[in-house]
């Protein structure tokens, strides 16, 4: 199970558990990720680029700086916080 950090820290959410794992995350999924993660604006981008779970466990840092048009440093939190963590847990239980 995966916790995220949101905005706030004293909500640690697990996600993971309530969706099951990314790669079976629809594109509503993955917005209601990045929701609840503390990025509700951001999240729109996910749904107009219709990012799903297989497509963002594929995003490399350089899509989700320039590819979402999103703002910098939200861009930057949501791939280092999220993307990234998601892709290593993802690909660690892949492994196993």
């Amino acid at each position: 199970s995966v916790v995220i950090e949101s905005q706030n820290p004293e909500s640690k959410l697990s996600l993971e558990s309530q969706v099951g794992s990314p790669v079976d995350w629809t594109v509503s999924d993955v917005v209601s990720y990045f929701t609840a993660a503390g990025f509700p604006e951001q999240a729109a981008a996910f749904r107009t680029q219709e990012i799903d779970g297989k497509s963002l466990l594929l995003m490399q840092r350089n899509d989700v700086l320039t590819g979402l048009s999103i703002r910098l440093g939200p861009a930057l939190k949501i791939y280092e916080r999220h993307v990234k963590v998601l892709q290593k847990t993802h690909f660690e239980d892949e492994d196993c």
